[in-house]
């Protein structure tokens, strides 16, 4: 695999990742990352970066372009991107910078920056965080944050799934990413990471949202509390080529309060839904006074569905 950054906050990110990468066998990718530098002390041209791209392509399997928003070129944005698709090289955007991805380590954020930072264009940040995604990084969740930091994939580790969540939740709180390079803040850096470290791909929705989960049609369509036991309804419309049980051993489904903590359910009589079948099924969770329902999540090795309550 072959990642071209404009920006070496990016470039180092993604060589953290290349050199872990590199020191196990049993991942799937080899990584080069390279950085277009900045010509004429503006940003680098994304049309340009995907044609500089394109020449890498005989000697990689796979080629992604990592880029933001940067201002005023949205038209630029949008070329870059059609460019990208029809040349079969994919692409990483953020909005309005990077750093959006970095926030979502930390937090659900649809704060709209106006910028990276205030000190690249020569000024002294005096706008606590209002104006630039950096200065409120550092502000309220770490400190120690600098562009280019060469150890930045390390001090986000143990972050990297929630982020990969985060980003997901983003996606589904706009009603249309159909022009995703207009939106802000938006990213889809995450879908790179977890294609890099190969983890299950991760969606959001929520009730009466129909979704498809390893094939089959879900919907949830109900849930309520009453004597400390949550009871959900869930629609599943199977037109696939294979049955999907819900029972008290194959617990593919998991009830999330707001730490993320996880319940098992419990149904009465194992359900099977077998090709052709649409039908409701209520299933139950027992929790206690304490444990606040936010979410379920229906998890695969492949796919992940959070479903919002």
């Amino acid at each position: 695999m072959y990642i071209l950054t404009e920006g070496h906050t990016e470039q180092a990110y993604f060589s953290r990742i290349s050199e872990i990468l590199g020191d196990e066998d049993e991942w799937k990718y080899s990584v080069t990352v390279d950085v277009r530098e900045i010509v004429d002390g503006s940003k680098t041209d994304p049309v340009n970066m995907v044609k500089e791209a394109k020449k890498s392509q005989r000697s990689y399997d796979e080629i992604w372009v990592v880029f933001d928003k940067d201002r005023d070129r949205d038209q630029q944005n949008l070329q870059a991107i059609e460019l990208a698709s029809k040349s079969k090289i994919k692409i990483a955007f953020s909005s309005i910078s990077f750093e959006e991805w970095v926030l979502l380590h930390f937090e659900k954020s649809t704060t709209a920056f106006q910028r990276s930072d205030c000190e690249s264009r020569g000024q002294e940040c005096t706008c606590q965080g209002a104006i630039c995604a950096s200065t409120y990084i550092k502000i309220n969740h770490y400190p120690a944050y600098v562009k280019g930091k060469a150890k930045l994939y390390d001090d986000l580790s143990d972050k990297r799934d929630i982020a990969l969540e985060y980003a997901a939740w983003l996606k589904y709180h706009h009603s249309n990413i159909a022009n995703y390079h207009l939106l802000n803040p938006f990213t889809d850096v995450d879908n790179l990471v977890a294609q890099l470290f190969e983890l299950p791909t991760i969606r959001y929705t929520g009730i009466n949202n129909p979704f498809s989960f390893e094939g089959i049609d879900f919907c949830v369509t109900n849930y309520s509390t009453a004597n400390n036991i949550v009871t959900v309804s869930i629609q599943t419309n199977n037109n696939s080529n294979r049955t999907f049980i819900f029972n008290n051993v194959q617990q593919n489904i998991k009830l999330l309060d707001t730490n993320n903590t996880e319940l098992t359910y419990t149904i009465p009589q194992a359900t099977t839904i077998n090709t052709g079948d649409n039908r409701t099924t209520g299933i139950q969770f027992t929790i206690n006074e304490q444990f606040q329902a936010t979410k379920l999540k229906f998890q695969s090795v492949n796919e992940c569905v959070y479903v919002e309550l």
